[in-house]
């Protein structure tokens, strides 16, 4: 059976090697040249080098690369690149064309015969994956040095190991949806709109609360030293008064706050408040400051796991549903 499925199967395990091939082509010599920029423009050291103000490299080393960004959007749909033509198609195509019956009456059982596919296809998934990761994260580590945004979901979604369970999920999600609807095309369109749904849920409401928010508070006109780190995830931020009132939601100031507690404010005019002495002194009289909640930029690799986690255990739930579904086809 383990045979029968790879013959079945070996031709989309061919694409997507192939495609790995052709991806490491462009990724391996770009990404030794970027290294080799990171490290020869002086910005690796300045980074290494503690209470350095960076920025100037930082700003060109962006400049000069950032017209790789192109490349994010391309990464981020792989997985369900994998879900709508690995996935989808794989229960959903033989009972769309009657083979499965053939296969049931050659002394293999139905739960024989789902779980042997399950594990070729997705076994073949998981290496792909591995590799693909391994290889963004290599290419883009320079790029993640020079930024402050480890979270953010063009960078948290393709480095470590959270691509490879995005695209065993995906997979899985697929042959969960073809099993249920039972026609390759209708089950494509399904295990896209399932996955996105499930992906943009995770992603926007759920990854900030993985573990408790930690937070700061410090002075509105001093610098930030609230936050351990200049990568720190910032959920929130707000300006709060002396009674820890919140006076301006996402930070900045609220020219009508100012203006009604402070007379010489309203007379200079909502133009003149950036950097003026009646605004720094209304902000210092009101005792203004700014209130963070963040999750630190230490906490990347146990978000990772966690994230790999949930979704492998969503995948094991669906493996689960596919094998009774399975099980209860005509």
């Amino acid at each position: 059976m383990i045979w029968v499925a790879w013959r079945q199967h070996r031709y989309q395990a061919l694409a997507g090697a192939a495609a790995l091939a052709a991806l490491a082509v462009f990724l391996l010599p770009t990404g030794l040249g970027i290294s080799h920029t990171f490290q020869s423009s002086g910005l690796a050291h300045c980074l290494a080098t503690p209470r350095t103000d960076c920025s100037g490299l930082g700003d060109a080393f962006d400049r000069l690369y950032n017209r790789y960004q192109f490349l994010v959007p391309l990464f981020l749909v792989a997985p369900v690149l994998l879900g709508m033509f690995w996935g989808a198609p794989l229960i959903a195509r033989e009972i769309e064309n009657g083979t499965h019956r053939l296969a049931w009456t050659q002394g293999v059982s139905r739960r024989e015969w789902v779980t042997t596919k399950l594990g070729v296809v997705t076994l073949s998934v998981i290496a792909g994956a591995a590799a693909f990761a391994a290889l963004v994260t290599w290419w883009s580590r320079p790029l993640v040095a020079a930024g402050t945004d480890r979270f953010d979901p063009g960078i948290f979604d393709l480095r470590g190991v959270v691509p490879v369970a995005y695209a065993v999920f995906a997979v899985v999600l697929g042959v969960a949806v073809g099993s249920v609807i039972t026609k390759t095309l209708p089950a494509i369109g399904v295990t896209i709109a399932a996955f996105i749904a499930v992906r943009f849920t995770i992603t926007a409401f759920l990854r900030q609360h993985y573990l408790p928010l930690k937070h700061a508070v410090y002075s509105f006109t001093g610098p930030r030293g609230g936050t351990a780190h200049v990568a720190d995830w910032i959920v929130s931020e707000n300006t709060i008064d002396k009674f820890g009132h919140v006076v301006s939601r996402g930070g900045g100031l609220d020219f009508g706050y100012l203006a009604a507690h402070c007379p010489a404010v309203a007379a200079a005019g909502p133009f003149t408040v950036k950097g003026s002495a009646a605004a720094d002194a209304c902000i210092r009289s009101l005792g203004l400051k700014t209130a963070v909640a963040f999750q630190p930029a230490s906490r990347f690799w146990t978000f990772q796991w966690i994230e790999f986690g949930l979704y492998i255990g969503l995948a094991l739930a669906l493996v689960a549903f596919v094998i009774w579904r399975v099980k209860r086809l005509s």
